[in-house]
């Protein structure tokens, strides 16, 4: 896959991250941080790298742009509001910190609906969605404001609103969130296992 540089990805980094009951962009794993794991995985393919997060100071030590949600507590549908906003591109990957294995092949197949869709998002079984792993256009900046004006706060209600292609991601072996420290002390044994 080559450096798309006309493209940005955003990781969403601003959670509360409650169910791991301490910042899990903070947690380390075979001496990184899993925001820095997840940095490694993208910095190859995307010509900019954005940082949401509401502590700015706790990613001092990263060289990319961190950028806050215009409105605190509106949840991740601001982040990636604020994200799309601040970034350079047209095209921008969003993903969640805790995701720490990315699949380029994966990536790769998204990437070629980008020019035809406003919104790229996986879908396995019922409706399953992974709004926090997609790619979302500039356009839906309109978008995102008409559903925040009307309360809204679930980023799935967008999808309707959009051309959205749905991706199938039956039997991603790869894909996993860590969202609580089982699922890090897990992921942790595996990967010293391997």
């Amino acid at each position: 896959m080559i450096k798309q540089n006309k493209k940005s990805a955003i990781i969403l980094a601003g959670g509360k991250s409650t169910r791991m009951e301490k910042n899990k962009a903070l947690l380390t794993i075979s001496g990184f941080t899993l925001i820095e794991r997840v940095v490694r995985n993208l910095e190859p393919y995307f010509g900019e790298i954005l940082i949401s997060a509401q502590n700015p100071a706790l990613f001092d030590f990263l060289p990319y742009k961190i950028i806050t949600d215009e409105q605190p507590g509106q949840g991740p549908v601001m982040g990636i509001l604020s994200g799309l906003r601040a970034s350079a591109n047209e095209v921008n990957f969003v993903t969640g910190c805790d995701i720490p294995d990315i699949d380029v092949s994966f990536l790769e197949r998204m990437i070629a609906y980008t020019s035809g869709y406003d919104v790229v998002v996986p879908v396995s079984g019922e409706d399953k969605y992974e709004p926090l792993f997609a790619f979302y256009n500039k356009s839906v900046i309109r978008c995102i404001d008409q559903l925040l004006a009307r309360g809204h706060r679930k980023i799935i209600k967008l999808f309707p609103m959009c051309r959205t292609k749905y991706i199938s991601f039956e039997n991603s072996g790869w894909y996993r969130n860590l969202n609580t420290m089982a699922d890090y002390r897990a992921y942790v044994e595996k990967t010293n296992n391997d």
